[in-house]
């Protein structure tokens, strides 16, 4: 074999692997943001008052 054409494909696989290790960072980081985003959502609701709970029940779907 061509040490050319290994060389050749040696290069092709380090910039696959390369676009592998940002594609999988860039995945956790939106991952780590959406999971930050939706700890803000929840954190902004109010606590309901102990003597509401339970006495506005949703009956329609």
């Amino acid at each position: 074999m061509d040490m050319n054409v290994v060389g050749s494909v040696l290069t092709e696989q380090t910039k696959i692997n390369t676009l592998e290790k940002v594609n999988v960072s860039l995945l956790k980081e939106s991952n780590k943001q959406a999971e930050q985003k939706a700890a803000q959502l929840i954190d902004s609701i109010p606590p309901m008052p102990e003597g509401n709970k339970g006495k506005n029940i949703d009956t329609h779907v």
